[in-house]
């Protein structure tokens, strides 16, 4: 009797210690564990373009989303990530957060980070006039800022120094400027080519087979692709059932614990 009493209080010690589960996907953490970034001095990150990235652990994961906010496929992009209890970040087109300010604002009351990704996502940021190229950049961050206003002030914190070049085309011009306003400049690890006219299944291995050679990184998404939302949810629940798990990135605090650039 003594045994199986100690045995039961042990047990109950370990459930109420262990972390928290997804209530709508059991494989899942409840929380997703943020992953500080540096931006002061125009961090930059993302083995695409730039000879180092965050230094991600074996089978982490970062999910972050261009383009938006999507009217018509944002909200399931949310539901998605609601379901298997996921934390993003969101890099949004100043003219597509004036079209839908609201959904901007809902990304963050979710709990998503928010990022920037120009004004107009022009094809060549690099090769506009200089004063172009610079407004595309504050612009982006004026127009954000004006639809989280009325957000309450956590959902407000959640715009992050962030901003992720159109096409991950830059400048030396351009980068100065995210240099001098203590941007990061975000690009990628991997990509799945969900902006191309290919399938979702075809977006779906090809994520995954570049996730597996890779082993970690920050994966790079857009929530307008309707294939690609089309394969998320098993993309996410196949990358969970393969040992993988997800990482927010946010924002590091000033002269706080960040992932120092090399």
């Amino acid at each position: 009797m003594a045994l199986a009493w100690i045995a039961a209080a042990l047990a109950a010690t370990v459930a109420a210690t262990a972390e928290p589960r997804c209530p709508t996907d059991p494989v899942a953490s409840a929380v997703t564990q943020p992953y500080p970034v540096a931006t002061e001095g125009g961090a930059r990150w993302g083995r695409i373009s730039y000879p180092y990235s965050l230094p991600l652990a074996d089978h982490e994961l970062a999910l972050t989303f261009d383009d938006g906010p999507s009217l018509e496929n944002t909200p399931t992009v949310l539901a998605i990530l609601r379901k298997h209890c996921i934390k993003a970040a969101f890099f949004l087109v100043g003219v597509e957060v004036k079209q839908a300010p609201a959904l901007a604002r809902e990304i963050a009351a979710e709990g998503h980070i928010l990022g920037v990704h120009s004004q107009t996502h022009p094809e060549d940021i690099a090769g506009l006039p200089p004063a172009q190229g610079l407004a595309e950049i504050d612009d982006s961050i004026d127009t954000l800022a004006a639809a989280m206003a009325s957000a309450p002030p956590q959902d407000r914190a959640r715009q992050a120094r962030f901003f992720r070049f159109p096409k991950l085309i830059e400048s030396p011009l351009l980068l100065d400027h995210l240099k001098a306003i203590n941007y990061a400049s975000m690009s990628v690890d991997l990509t799945a080519d969900d902006w191309t006219e290919i399938t979702g299944p075809e977006i779906r291995t090809r994520a995954l087979d570049r996730i597996e050679e890779r082993k970690r990184g920050v994966l790079l998404l857009h929530d307008w692709s309707t294939p690609m939302v089309s394969i998320l949810d098993d993309l996410i629940a196949t990358l969970e059932a393969r040992g993988y798990h997800f990482v927010q990135l946010v924002e590091a605090p000033r002269n706080g614990a960040t992932s120092a650039q090399p």
